[in-house]
Parts: C-alpha cells; structure tokens; sequence
C-alpha cells in the first residue's frame, strides 16, 4: 500500500512539473510578445512623429537621413546587419540622395542598430580607420548586380545671396569606449583642407571640446563648446550664416546649439575672416572628414537633417523640439 502511493506521489509530482514549466513557458512567451509589442508602438510613435515634424514644412531641405520610416532602407534590416544603402527622405524634391559604403561594398563597420538612441533604430559606426567604415552621399544607389558611388557634395546654393549658407541638425551617441584623444568626425563635405564645410564635425579628447569647421581644416572653432560626454545622445545643430555674395568680408556667423542651448558664436569665418566658404564640388562624408576613413566616428547617428538656410529662431526650435520627442533628448 505505501508502495503504491509512493508511486502515485511521484506521478503526480512529474504532471505537477510538467504543469508548471507550461505555465512558464507561457509566461516568456507573453513577456517576449508584449516587448515586441513595446518596441512596435514606440517604433509606430516615432514614424508618426517624423511624419508629422515641421522640417516637412520648412522650405530648403538638402539631406534627410533618419531610421524610423520604411523608405529609409531599401529594405527591412535585422539587428546588427550591414548598411548597404540609408536613403534620403527629403520630401521636397523628386531627386533623392544615398548614403552608402565608401568602400563601394557592405561592411559591418557600418551596421543597423535596432535598439539605438531612445531604443529607436540607429546607424552604428564602429570607428574603422578604412574606407570601409565611412558612408558617402551619392546620388546613384547601389545596383542590384554591382554598387555604384557617384559621390556628391551637398550643395546649398537657394540660400539668400547664393552665400553658402545652412542649417544642419545631428542626432548621435559617441561610445563609451571612445576616449582615445582624438577627433571623432560625424560630417563633411567638399575636400577637407580645401573646400570642405565640416557640417557636424566634433572632437572628443583630453579637454573633450565640440568643434565645427567651416571652410577646410585652418578654420576650426574649438574653444568655447562644453564637454563632449560619452554614451550620452545629444542633438547638435549648427548654422552658418553664408558670405557676402562678390566679397572677401563681410560678416559670417557661425553658431553651435547643443541640445538647444548655445555652445558657441563665431564671426567672420571664424579663424580665417578673409577667405570666403568655397560651395562643396565632390563630397558629403558621414563617419569621417575623409574617404579613407581618418579619425573615424565611433558611435551612433540617428538623423540628419541639412537645410539650405540659416533658420529662423522659431523653426530651430521647432526642429530640436521633434527630435527631442523623438529620440527623449531634453532640451535646455
């Protein structure tokens, strides 16, 4: 008879078991389906936020580079993947831009992020000091049999007074292990040292001071900037008030806006006041100020917004104020 029971009571402890790793099971499963769930109304949030945003609205759009939206790749990418091409979204011309590989082929040094800034989809730059870790701006994109890179500045020439002026907005991370004194270049275009606008051009070093350059290498504004952090995101915007159309001076305001606060004012081309911004001719670079990938980003880029103009007061806002929903950026 004890026998017997015992029996029973092992039988039934093993249904009991079985029961409960069902129940856990089911548990996971419910956890795993509801973080997908999380994940797509946050992704769903963001699209309907870009889709909404002012910079739709705003007039002279050059670039729009972000993550969130179904025609930003062409196609849909799983975590960790290699960017083969990140596509322009600027909704005020039928001629779009690419950004793809330098290298003319795909490389995990350049990969999608689909847990970046704010858990949204971000680019992530691995710091390769190679072609292979750059992105150029081209207005072909890759071929379906061989990759193309015609590249291509971004040119803004319908500013008032064809001054080469703009407004350029960047949402990125720079890594945790990137402490290196160095610079870590987001944005260039034209040819550094000779006709380039650094467009988002930032150092992180021993003093850690964000730098934008305007007009080649000899016009660096470095001092005046807060302490570039690391693994934290921000949002950059910076504006150049273009030359005097025919004239060597004249005054050319530069501004950095960190999280919408005023890092530094620049006047008269910065360091170099008698030497007019020369408009790009060959390339915009994303990762670096140099094909060959020299002094690399390391980190996330989210978006990239580029306007031909200096922006009014209320639409800068109005941008630091989409993105910062967007990607959880407070503003200051």
């Amino acid at each position: 008879m004890n026998k017997l029971n015992s029996k029973a009571s092992k039988a039934f402890s093993l249904i009991e078991l079985s029961i409960v790793i069902l129940i856990i099971g089911i548990i996971v499963a419910g956890i795993t389906q509801s973080s997908r769930l999380v994940t797509q109304s946050k992704l769903k949030s963001a699209q309907n936020l870009t889709s909404s945003s002012p910079v739709a609205g705003i007039k002279s759009v050059s670039l729009w580079l972000e993550p969130t939206l179904d025609a930003s790749f062409p196609s849909s990418l799983d975590d960790e993947a290699f960017i083969t091409q990140w596509n322009d979204t600027n909704p005020q011309t039928p001629s779009k831009l690419y950004a793809i590989p330098a290298s003319g082929s795909s490389s995990l040094n350049i990969a999608y992020d689909s847990n970046g800034i704010n858990g949204l989809p971000s680019i992530k730059f691995a710091g390769s000091a190679t072609n292979a870790g750059v992105l150029s701006v081209s207005t072909t994109p890759v071929s379906t049999v061989s990759p193309f890179l015609t590249e291509t500045p971004v040119i803004t020439v319908d500013d008032p007074k064809n001054a080469n002026a703009f407004t350029a907005f960047v949402v990125y991370n720079l890594a945790s292990d990137a402490t290196t004194a160095s610079m870590y270049n987001i944005l260039y275009d034209g040819v550094s040292g000779t006709n380039g606008n650094g467009w988002g051009y930032y150092r992180a070093s021993t003093t850690g001071i964000r730098t934008a350059v305007i007009g080649g290498t000899t016009a660096t504004a470095s001092t005046g900037g807060a302490t570039l952090p690391v693994n934290r995101a921000e949002i950059a915007t910076i504006t150049f008030s273009g030359n005097l159309l025919g004239s060597s001076t004249g005054t050319r305001v530069t501004r950095l806006y960190i999280n919408g606060a005023n890092g530094f004012t620049t006047t008269n081309g910065i360091n170099n006041p008698d030497t007019n911004i020369i408009t790009p001719t060959t390339r915009m670079l994303i990762g670096s100020a140099n094909p060959a990938g020299n002094n690399p980003w390391k980190g996330l880029i989210s978006e990239i917004i580029i306007f031909d103009s200096v922006l009014k007061n209320q639409d800068l806002k109005d941008v630091a104020s989409y993105l910062s929903k967007k990607y959880g950026i407070s503003l200051q």
